[in-house]
């Protein structure tokens, strides 16, 4: 009996010494959170919940300084779904350090179904020198209203 009390600590204390090794973390260099390496741009616009990439892509972005050096955004996106559907889209200006400049609020976009639409956004502020776009489907849309 006491050699099977011996045993079994002697498997507990080696479990715990074995789950106990150190290993060190991965990191990933990212210098810009809201770039994805794509290159286009695309990294920019970011979907809060998995199930609306799948139902809305993007399809181009673009943007441009008008008049006073405001930043203009140009999003275009496709609904791939075969029903009408809303989405609730967030644009955040970034100043030239990646600091939050402004933030509009969440806006509610209709697609219809299989069709192609364009959301537009404008700074506030000439200082604006990037910036994020959520896009969210809403927790009632179209396609739960049923």
């Amino acid at each position: 009996m006491r050699s099977l009390a011996k045993l079994i600590l002697v498997i507990i204390m080696s479990s715990a010494l074995y789950g106990c090794t150190t290993q060190s973390a991965w990191t990933v260099e990212e210098t810009n959170p809201y770039i994805d390496g794509l290159g286009d741009g695309q990294g920019r616009v970011q979907f809060v919940n998995d199930r609306t990439k799948w139902t809305i892509q993007v399809a181009k972005v673009d943007s441009e300084r008008i008049n006073g050096g405001l930043l203009k955004i140009y999003l275009t996106m496709r609904n791939t779904a075969r029903e009408n559907v809303w989405t609730d889209i967030r644009t955040t200006f970034l100043d030239e350090k990646g600091h939050v400049l402004e933030q509009t609020n969440w806006e509610p976009i209709f697609f219809e179904a299989r069709t192609v639409g364009e959301y537009t956004c404008t700074s506030m502020n000439s200082q604006a020198a990037d910036y994020q776009i959520l896009v969210k489907l809403p927790k009632k849309s179209s396609r739960n209203l049923r």
